[in-house]
């Protein structure tokens, strides 16, 4: 009995050293955090579901999905990684909840699975995390931060991500049209819902339910904190003509580097060097144009090698050249390179600056090979507001997805569940 007693005592002491010692970043509740990659070494920052590297990051509670994080670190020594996972208000908040209350299993792990690349021009560690694993599940629903970091520096993230967990308890209906107003009827899209309560009882809707609607995985011009327009018995109605409403933009723009042996439809040159260099042919604005359909994968990218069969260790990095052939805006403000190439935000890498000799926008990122889709988003210095309408302008047709989520707050636990998600589309409507 007392060695019994002694083994426990001993194991109690080792899980608080380990805990002790590789403490995560601390982040405080009510703290709002975002995607970020805070280390320049990280490069290719992924968070998709596991079936599809295009589409957004959610996943429904007590079901098979599984989320997929992978990035690669140009630090070719392999690191001790480790990850932790933070519950968030509807506001991307971080929450009250202990992580006891929300995990079921340990609130830090290693990042176990990494591979170094292979007969690459510039060497780098490739990192692959799938949630929720053997190590824990999720208890709650609501949204949720994964934060990483190298376990010599647990008070330093390296990068965080943002994703959702829903528990599908409320039916949401949803609809796009083109708006009602004259003044965007040709240019944005209306966003019209309702959210059947069924069973599911709330106290205030106006205070208790939030609803949240994103184009595509635009995180910077999501719709939030709309109050209904009509409350029914167990029916919300969410009906606007212009609160609801998205400013449409234009089809995503595209390039692939599959190879640097043969020049794609997008590609001008390349130029060999320790890193290869590809340049696109320049670009020029869509706004002056009529709406011409091109089909895209939605703002996202697909790391891919043409010559080799694992794109995940055997895909190069090469600079990519970004020629934007225009005048100089009138307005004063800032042009961004935009979409899952720059991890959704406006980098400070990818702002182009005008080149005179050129008579063009131009940058150059460093990318990993494969299949992108991009856009320009030109931010004016008056409103901060990004906008595509600047340089590719805004039509009704263009092919754009929705989500809708809907989140209520939980009294007895303190936290926003979300009880119900929508994806509607516009492909084949106009």
């Amino acid at each position: 009995m007392k060695v019994k007693v002694v083994f426990k005592i001993i194991a109690v002491f080792v899980l608080l050293v380990f805990q002790s010692s590789t403490a995560q970043p601390e982040w405080e509740p009510g703290q709002v955090l975002s995607d970020s990659v805070y280390s320049v070494k990280l490069k290719t920052c992924m968070l998709t579901p596991v079936v599809s590297l295009i589409d957004f990051p959610v996943i429904a509670l007590n079901s098979n999905e599984q989320l997929l994080l992978q990035f690669d670190d140009f630090d070719f020594d392999s690191r001790d990684y480790m990850y932790s996972v933070s519950h968030c208000n509807a506001d991307w908040s971080i929450s009250d909840l202990h992580s006891s209350e929300f995990i079921d299993g340990f609130p830090e792990n290693y990042i176990q699975e990494y591979e170094f690349s292979f007969n690459t021009k510039l060497s780098y560690v490739h990192y692959d995390l799938i949630l929720p694993n053997n190590d824990f599940r999720f208890k709650k629903s609501g949204n949720y931060l994964i934060t990483v970091y190298d376990s010599d520096q647990s008070d330093v993230p390296v990068l965080t991500k943002r994703f959702m967990v829903y528990d599908e308890q409320l039916l949401v209906g949803a609809k796009v049209q083109q708006a009602t107003l004259a003044k965007g009827r040709y240019t944005d899209h209306e966003i019209d819902v309702t959210v059947n309560f069924t069973n599911v009882n709330y106290v205030n809707p106006i205070q208790d339910v939030y609803l949240a609607i994103y184009q595509g995985h635009r995180w910077d011009n999501a719709i939030t904190g709309l109050q209904p327009s009509f409350v029914e018995q167990k029916k919300l109605v969410y009906d606007f003509e212009e609160e609801s409403s998205f400013e449409a933009g234009n089809e995503y723009r595209f390039f692939d580097t599959k190879s640097v042996r043969f020049y794609t439809e997008r590609v001008q040159k390349i130029i060999r060097d320790s890193a290869d260099v590809v340049l696109l042919y320049p670009d020029y604005p869509w706004s002056a144009n009529a709406y011409s359909f091109y089909p895209d994968i939605e703002g996202y990218y697909v790391p891919n090698i043409m010559e080799k069969s694992d794109a995940r260790t055997e895909a190069d990095y090469v600079w990519v050249n970004f020629c934007l052939q225009q005048k100089p805006f009138v307005d004063k403000g800032d042009l961004y390179i935009y979409g899952a190439l720059t991890d959704w935000d406006l980098q400070e890498e990818a702002m182009l600056n005008y080149d005179e000799r050129m008579g063009c926008y131009e940058t150059s990122l460093l990318l990993k090979q494969g299949y992108y889709n991009y856009t320009y988003l030109f931010v004016p210095e008056e409103t901060q507001i990004p906008t595509q309408a600047a340089v590719d302008g805004s039509f009704f047709q263009t092919a754009q997805d929705y989500y809708v989520f809907v989140y209520l707050y939980d009294y007895d636990y303190g936290y926003d569940r979300l009880l119900g998600m929508r994806k509607i589309t516009t492909k084949g409507m106009f």
